[in-house]
């Protein structure tokens, strides 16, 4: 009789030789946006007849055999890298959802490693703060393009007038050009 550990329900990742579980239940805050974020994104693929596929918190995505991951979000676009194992190569889009255990292991660990292979976008979004800092490869190194927030009423009504002027919760992808998300819709409640 082969012995359980509660380690067997775990994923894993590996970053620069250290092996990182991830736990296999998320809040449910985590999830949806997830969903969210792979609805709008294929969407945007199926409209524009796109040769690309978006995938939740279900691919591996292999930059070694040595440096693996599984982002929660990850927009590939060269099918010749789609193995049955996972996707060997650089995706075009990543997205980490933060969740309070993986804040350092999201914010230092993984973008150093999606920095280091080129990975050209890469957003991190955290659920708590309605926060997504969105990074773009510039020269090898991300650019900190912007931080977008989503306020709440009593928050946006502490702005000043210029500030509501140009406060707005929608952006852009840079590597997709005319997608265009909104943070309400990424934030949106699970029960509305």
């Amino acid at each position: 009789m082969s012995e359980y550990s509660i380690y067997d329900d775990y994923e894993e990742e590996k970053i620069n030789g250290k092996v990182y579980l991830m736990s296999p239940s998320a809040n449910p805050k985590h999830g949806t946006i997830i969903k969210n974020l792979v609805k709008l994104i294929d969407n945007y693929i199926e409209s524009n007849n796109l040769k690309c596929v978006v995938f939740g918190d279900n691919l591996d995505v292999y930059f070694t055999e040595d440096e693996y991951v599984i982002p929660d979000v990850t927009v590939v676009c060269d099918e010749n890298k789609l193995e049955e194992d996972g996707y060997h190569g650089i995706p075009t889009l990543i997205v980490e959802v933060i969740s309070p255990g993986s804040y350092k292991h999201d914010t230092e660990d993984k973008l150093k490693l999606y920095e280091d292979f080129k990975v050209p976008e890469f957003w991190l979004i955290d659920y708590n703060n309605k926060t997504l800092k969105q990074y773009t490869l510039i020269q090898n190194k991300y650019a900190d393009i912007r931080t977008w927030v989503l306020l709440d009423q009593s928050e946006f009504k502490r702005l000043s007038k210029e500030e509501k002027l140009t406060y707005t919760t929608k952006f852009y992808s840079s590597s997709f050009q005319d997608l265009e998300l909104d943070l309400k819709y990424i934030f949106k409640p699970i029960f509305r």
